[in-house]
């Protein structure tokens, strides 16, 4: 009998009266068919998950890949099932369970198909995959679509074991679509795994004790093809001040002065000496003796830098050994120990352990290399889990997890900082200063990124059956963090332009000129007085439900869980955001200000230790039941609240540190005539370095992280969480003992969903019809009170702004002190409708042969597609829609697709010893016994285009973009997608309204949907894969498999839509509009395998 984790099985017993002295046999199908929830749920089974062909993309081969055989599984156009959105829900906004316990990444708040891509579950190392898609029980929340959840293998009373190996080569690929050559392409997916009874006597195997492990290691090796960059470095006369090589005239910066002594410098009013040696004839050398030469930092660096190897001034330089293109190495365990204590108890306790080793690929010599690399990445993932049987009608269940990512992210030139120079007036020497030119290659990095994901997880259900009813009850508790240290740029960033050594207007100049002189053009550092910090929250859940069996063919479940989430906070309070409704008394005491977490700011503390109020009545009740209308058929109904955790996009937990930390810039002036600051003589020191704990910290400057400057904005109402309510209506019908169709109906309403929406920093469409009076620019130190009939919003306003422009769309902002649209970072303003017809057939596994069909229909309406709303933003799926126009941005999902059909099925040709033909065995068998054909088969329809045009060319204090609508009675497509020349453009431009500053001073923004109704092409893809089975001894068995991936090599134009993935150029003001880009789905690939089990 087969039961699936979080399924109920029913088994029709059937009792046959016999003799006094005859044997009864009992016997008992368990139906497929679930009679007693309402829930909507799916599984992939351990025979599944090892006999379907599953390819090693670039990293380990996952079982969880297989969700995407599912009904209602949507991944664009394509399938990738890291861009899996289930049943409506938000994209990334599910939920993974491995081993009963969350697989949340501290308070990245990554989960579900995010975490498993991240940490890859083997098959050969789990039991099954299961997903709840709609109405699942109430011990199940925080996510806005499904919960997939993976049960690892478990030891048993036998010993059994195997090894595998599965590889990729160049030589067995197709060509991609368009591509002149095979990219190289070799990859190693390879482990081996054993498990059974711990007989250890007295310790772990006595009388009542019983103990089993199983124990896993896979490795992953990949490399991709291996490249040569040409570089560009200073020759050697170069290093010595011989610039005679170079083309162009070097000029003596120090010699500026005005071409007209009559008229002020400027860059159309300059001149300076060329550079003539020390007799004075020799052009672009500069004089040996010079003691600028001598006293100069720069040979230091030019020292540690090899000299070119191929002819030129520039693109002079390969290095010795190729780089690949791709590199990537993983190692994977997984242990589970299974102790049983007498009848009552069951303790499992099991580690996951993923390691990525440090790569180590760089151009130049470690002393001088640019580039940053990735420190051993490594992940741990303990879970136990105690079930405890109380008496035969009560079962309590506890899990406890642990969940840390570890990422570091530094420098090659760590190794040698002591090798070059330090600079005066930095910030610290922990990396060496980062040397960067406008022609050549740069030296040194600076970069450091040190961070964990922490999540702890306690959860407890205690199950007590009492006559008809099946009650449950518990809870559960997270902790997650994300602390972080930072000791990125404190030895400076520092730039040096041909324009040091050259004129405005005329090609001339040479950056290492510039370098050897010391004449920086510009350079930043990083002052941090909080380097490390931690954000972290908490989060907790009460829950209980029933399954009444009301008559003997009628089932209600009811139940209702309580979820509370904490904002995230900083450990200590190093923590500021905005506060839309705290004075400024640097912006004549308006609204809008910067405030710090707590109360031991004075006047600048905000009060609460985080923005949002805490939000208690996320109450969720469950309400289902299940009704057998005949022994083969069931109707199951239900509908479900299910909130969700509060999402911070990014990187950085929620936590902001404007004012402890402060990027400090100094540039040329002049037009870069004047150069920011000699290297030699240090970096600068006229600033106030921080802490600057202030309200006035951010004024003139850009807020809010969404648009890459500080101060984060989380709005007050923010905790109050999404959530989504789900609904379906299900019909399941067995046909035989082992096939049965199911037709649902499942909706998903999402309500207060992660969005990028309501800037509170911008201007109401309706001020366009100033016209190009918006770019008009107040002029500081003027006295100037008002400009086109708009006043200066304070008195020093103007003089403030440094960040951006003081113009008068900027005077009319709500928050004129701030140069950004201030998007809420955890804003969740976002809402969506979704319906589906969701159509199962399956086919249990008998007679050799299993199937699994599934189709979806549907339509999902959303302004939210992603819980990372900051990158739909920055790709221009977001942000394009006026706030003052809210309406307008619900429309097609990004990657909405009406129709996705999925078919998989496993055959065990009928030939060989035991099968219909050629049963004999012997040296037949061993040739002809054995094989087996497996096939997954997947077409969807084509995703929505979105047109944008780029030259908007109007303010960008409306906080929108310019959205053309097709103009009635066009055609926008300028050739049938039926026969689509790829040279020529999709799109007929003529199609679409003009947008943007309009002739007659009109400006316009257009009327488009943010997401079109045009389709873009389908994708389909047929998998294929066959198996030999060798049976060597009664035990052991040898096993090749070749499995083609895209077996017929066809190639559909597709992107994902999002992340800036697009097929097809969309940007109507450009030449490519319409031009497909290269995005096309992959070619055949081969992957061949061999294992060996016993």
């Amino acid at each position: 009998i087969s039961v699936s984790i979080n399924e109920s099985v029913r088994l029709d017993v059937k009792l046959d009266l016999g003799a006094a002295i005859q044997t009864v046999e009992v016997t008992a199908n368990a139906s497929p068919l679930n009679y007693y929830t309402s829930e909507i749920k799916q599984a992939i089974t351990a025979a599944q998950i090892t006999a379907l062909p599953l390819l090693a993309a670039g990293a380990k081969r996952s079982a969880v890949g297989f969700v995407t055989l599912m009904p209602g599984v949507n991944t664009g156009s394509g399938n990738a099932p890291f861009n899996a959105r289930i049943n409506g829900g938000l994209q990334t906004g599910d939920e993974a369970v491995l081993d009963g316990v969350t697989m949340q990444e501290g308070l990245l708040n990554q989960t579900g198909m995010v975490a498993f891509t991240d940490m890859p579950m083997a098959p050969e190392a789990v039991e099954e995959v299961s997903v709840l898609t709609s109405n699942y029980e109430p011990q199940y929340g925080l996510t806005t679509s499904a919960v997939i959840s993976v049960t690892t293998k478990a030891g048993t009373s036998q010993f059994h074991g195997g090894a595998y190996e599965f590889h990729r080569n160049t030589v067995l690929n197709a060509r991609p679509f368009g591509v002149a050559d095979r990219g190289v392409d070799l990859e190693n997916d390879y482990g081996a795994y054993i498990g059974g009874p711990a007989k250890v006597p007295k310790l772990l195997w006595t009388g009542r004790r019983k103990t089993y492990f199983f124990v896993h290691f896979g490795g992953f090796r990949a490399i991709g093809a291996t490249t040569k960059p040409i570089l560009s470095l200073p020759t050697a006369k170069m290093r010595s001040g011989d610039f005679s090589e170079w083309p162009y005239a070097i000029y003596d910066p120090d010699t500026t002065r005005p071409l007209d002594p009559g008229l002020p410098l400027s860059t159309s009013n300059v001149t300076r000496d060329q550079f003539m040696g020390c007799a004075g004839n020799t052009p672009n050398v500069i004089c040996s003796t010079d003691p600028r030469l001598a006293n100069s930092l720069a040979p230091q660096w030019l020292s540690q830098v090899p000299l070119p190897n191929r002819p030129g001034v520039l693109n002079n330089y390969e290095p010795p050994q190729g780089t690949p293109t791709s590199f990537f190495n993983a190692d994977k365990w997984d242990i589970r120990v299974d102790h049983y204590i007498g009848e009552r108890d069951h303790i499992s306790v099991t580690e996951h352990y993923t390691k990525v080793p440090p790569l180590f690929q760089s151009s130049l010599p470690f002393v001088i290399e640019s580039g940053s690399l990735r420190d051993r990445d490594h992940a741990h993932t303990p879970r136990i889990n105690w079930d405890r049987t109380i008496s035969p009608t009560v079962l309590n269940h506890m899990g406890l997890g642990y969940l840390n990512w570890y990422t570091h992210l530094h420098n090659f030139s760590d190794c040698c900082v002591d090798k070059v120079p330090a600079i005066a007036g930095v910030f610290n020497r922990v990396h060496q200063p980062a040397m960067r030119f406008e022609q050549y290659d740069g030296y040194g990095g600076n970069d450091d990124f040190l961070t964990t994901r922490p999540t702890y997880a306690l959860n407890e259900l205690l199950t007590w059956v009492r006559g008809k009813h099946t009650f449950k009850f518990g809870g559960e508790g997270r902790y997650f963090a994300y602390p972080q240290n930072v000791q990125r740029n404190g030895s400076g960033t520092f730039n040096f332009s041909r324009l040091n050594t050259g004129l405005p207007g005329i090609n001339s100049g040479n950056s290492i000129a510039s370098f050897l002189l010391e004449k920086v053009d510009n350079a930043n550092v990083d002052f941090r007085t909080a380097p490390t910090w931690h954000p972290q929250g908490r989060s907790a859940a009460l829950y209980f439900g029933d399954t009444w069996k009301a008559t003997p063919k009628l089932s209600i479940n009811y139940g209702l869980r309580w979820d509370v989430v904490q904002p995230s906070v900083e450990k200590t309070d190093i923590f500021s955001f905005f506060d839309p409704v705290g004075p400024n008394p640097g912006a004549g005491g308006r609204p809008g200000r910067l405030a710090f977490a707590g109360t031991k700011y004075g006047q600048a503390s905000f009060g609460r230790r985080h923005p949002e109020y805490t939000y208690y009545k996320a109450f969720a009740p469950r309400l289902g039941f299940a009704y057998s209308w005949s022994p083969k058929t069931v109707v199951r109904a239900g509908y479900g609240v299910f909130f969700t955790q509060a999402f911070y996009p990014g990187w950085e937990g929620g936590i902001s540190t404007d004012g402890f930390n402060e990027n400090v810039a100094f540039s040329s002036s002049l037009g870069g005539l004047q150069p920011a600051f000699v290297l030699s003589q240090g970096f600068p020191q006229n600033f106030t370095p921080p802490p600057f704990i202030s309200a006035i910290a951010l004024n003139g400057q850009g807020l809010n992280a969404a648009n890459n400057g500080g101060g984060d904005y989380r709005p007050f109402d923010a905790n109050r969480l999404p959530y989504s309510q789900q609904w379906n209506l299900t019909i399941e019908h067995q046909f035989t003992e082992n096939f049965y169709i199911s037709t649902a109906y499942v909706g998903n309403k999402g309500t207060r969903l992660a969005s990028q929406e309501v800037p509170l920093n911008a201007l109401d469409p309706k001020l366009l019809s100033m016209g190009s009076k918006l770019f008009d620019e107040f002029t500081p130190n003027s006295g100037q009170t008002s400009l086109d009939g708009v006043p200066i919003p304070y008195t020093g306003w103007i003089e403030q702004m440094k960040a951006c422009t003081p113009t008068v769309a900027q005077a009319l902002l709500p928050f004129p002190q701030y140069c950004t649209a201030i998007y809420g970072l955890n804003e969740n303003a976002g809402n969506s409708t979704y319906h589906s017809l969701q159509l199962k057939a399956e086919k249990r596994f008998a007679h050799g042969a299993s199937m699994l069909t599934s189709y979806t229909l549907s339509k999902l309406l959303t302004s939210s597609d992603n819980t990372q709303s900051l990158a739909l933003l920055w790709s221009g799926v977001n942000g394009v829609i006026s706030p003052y126009e809210r309406q307008r941005n619900k429309a097609l999902a990004v990657d909405d697709v009406p129709q996705v059909l999925s078919v998989a099925f496993i055959y065990q040709l009928p030939i060989g010893k035991g099968q219909r033909f050629l049963s004999s065995g012997g040296v037949v068998n061993k040739l002809v016994g054995g094989w087996e054909v497996t096939s997954i088969f997947r077409a969807t329809s084509g995703i929505p285009f979105f047109f944008r045009n780029g030259q908007c060319n109007l303010p960008g204090q409306f906080a929108a973009g310019c959205i053309p609508a097709i103009l009635p009675g066009t055609n926008p497509f300028a050739q049938d997608k039926g026969n689509f020349e790829p040279s020529k453009p999709l799109f007929n431009p003529t199609a679409f309204e003009a947008t943007g500053r309009l002739a007659g001073d009109v400006f316009d923004l257009g009327q488009g949907p943010r997401i079109s109704n045009l389709r873009g092409f389908g994708f389909h893809n047929h998998d294929f894969g066959l198996t030999k089975e060798t049976t060597i001894t009664e035990r052991v068995r040898f096993e090749i498999r070749a499995e083609f991936f895209n077996v017929w090599n066809w190639h559909s134009f597709v992107g994902s839509g999002q992340w800036g993935s697009l097929p097809f150029g969309n940007d109507v003001s450009s030449p490519s509009f319409g031009m497909w880009n290269g995005l096309v789905s992959p070619p055949r690939n081969i992957q061949v395998g061999g294992k060996i089990t016993f």
